[in-house]
């Protein structure tokens, strides 16, 4: 049966259809992304895209807070409990109101520990909206609709309120002067996207808000708390160097990967397509988790890695053998210059794939969840140790941290392949939906 067939006769919120539709989602935020940031390398130059890029990374700290592993968590009691409205009420206004505690203690820390040490009104900005932006993003409840599998119910819609934001980007963003707007934009459309869903929500799916005790968002928060951990590591392995870059070198150095403000903007676009590979590959892990927790089918997994991953592999080669014109079509004549460290950074996507799959998909049905925590966390220590053997020795520098990079990438695939290995008896044995029938 060809794809066109099986979609045609598809069962409605299958996996499938769910993974198709996460593609289209991720791949238009890809998409209006990548035509955004060579918009703006064009307009700002790369010294602004570098002070964007180092303010979305600390506001990606923040998203990561935010969000507090609910993506995880509550994607699997949404899964479990789908057909009770009530306890799915119950579970949306528990993870509301814990992010809205967190939204005031992360605006307290914005204003108190980083504001101070801005350069300037328009950056003081810039970081506000970053912020508002994060707010935005993480309130959208995908979690029940991964949870419910019925991510096509708002795809569309959601697609195009970011289609209206990446316009205002091109209406807006006109003159270097303008920069601190493009977060603005984003967090517009994300606002309106917000909106929409829980209009969504209530009217279509039949969940909404209800009143819960403290004790209950305490319950959620505790539940969720060992997935905060292993995203607060992969945080800190994807967004740290942005960080460093911009505050760990010396002013000045003529060296384009030496000087903070140059090295952070091609640091940014370099980082921009290796973020837009990662979002092509997450959908799958994405829509996997929920169903590998209710099925256990690892055969999924196996058929993942055997028609899919070569399709990967082939274009991060192909990404690697044409980087120069690539980029100078997308980045323009300074497109050049980010070369070197995207082709030094190609390894976090090869590995990026097995890594998705092999996580919370693989290691959750297998009972095993807390190694895919634990993986993340080795891998932080192994980008730590390394971020400060380069820092105490040739010190900080962009070719460095994008190697840094991909090492990480590969340790933390090697554990989740050990842990994996050790306990291949797991594998064998009969998914969920078979053995409810025995």
């Amino acid at each position: 049966m060809s794809l066109k067939d099986k979609w045609q006769h598809r069962t409605r919120h299958s996996l499938l259809e769910n993974t198709v539709m996460l593609y289209i989602l991720q791949f238009s935020n890809m998409a209006l992304g990548m035509l955004t940031q060579g918009y703006k390398m064009r307009v700002l130059g790369v010294e602004l895209v570098g002070l964007l890029g180092a303010g979305q990374y600390a506001a990606n700290f923040f998203l990561i807070f935010l969000d507090f592993g609910f993506l995880l968590s509550a994607t699997a009691k949404v899964s479990a409990r789908r057909e009770d409205k009530r306890e799915l009420s119950r579970i949306l206004s528990c993870v509301v109101a814990a992010k809205v505690i967190f939204t005031i203690i992360s605006a307290l820390v914005l204003t108190f520990f980083i504001v101070p040490k801005l350069s300037g009104p328009g950056e003081v900005l810039a970081y506000y909206f970053f912020l508002l932006s994060c707010v935005a993003s993480t309130m959208l409840p995908d979690y029940m609709y991964r949870g419910l599998e019925q991510m096509s119910a708002i795809t569309i819609r959601a697609v195009a309120i970011k289609f209206v934001s990446t316009l205002l980007v091109f209406v807006l963003v006109r003159r270097p002067e303008d920069f601190y707007l493009s977060p603005l934009c984003t967090a517009i459309g994300n606002l309106g996207a917000l909106a929409f869903v829980y209009w969504h929500l209530h009217s279509r799916v039949g969940v909404g808000f209800m009143r819960v005790s403290i004790k209950d968002i305490w319950i959620e928060i505790r539940d969720s708390s060992q997935f905060l951990l292993s995203r607060m590591a992969a945080s800190v392995n994807s967004n740290l160097n942005g960080l460093l870059l911009k505050n760990a070198m010396p002013a000045g150095s003529p060296d384009m990967f030496t000087n903070p403000e140059t090295a952070t903007g091609l640091y940014t676009n370099a980082d921009t397509v290796i973020i837009a590979a990662r979002n092509g590959m997450s959908p799958i892990a994405d829509s996997l988790y929920p169903h590998m927790m209710k099925h256990r089918n690892f055969g999924i997994v196996k058929k993942a890695m055997l028609f899919v991953y070569p399709v990967i592999l082939g274009g991060c080669a192909f990404v690697f053998a044409f980087a120069e014109p690539l980029l100078t079509v997308w980045l323009g004549p300074e497109g050049v210059n980010v070369v070197l460290p995207l082709r030094l950074m190609i390894p976090v996507a090869v590995f990026a794939f097995p890594n998705y799959v092999l996580g919370y998909p693989t290691l959750g049905a297998m009972g095993l969840a807390k190694y895919a925590n634990i993986s993340t966390g080795f891998g932080t220590a192994v980008y730590l140790t390394g971020a400060f053997i380069c820092y105490r020795t040739a010190g900080i520098s962009l070719p460095a941290l994008c190697v840094l990079s991909s090492v990480t990438e590969l340790s933390i695939l090697l554990f989740r392949l050990v842990i994996i290995f050790s306990h291949r008896g797991l594998l064998k044995q009969s998914p969920r939906g078979e053995e409810e029938k025995a």
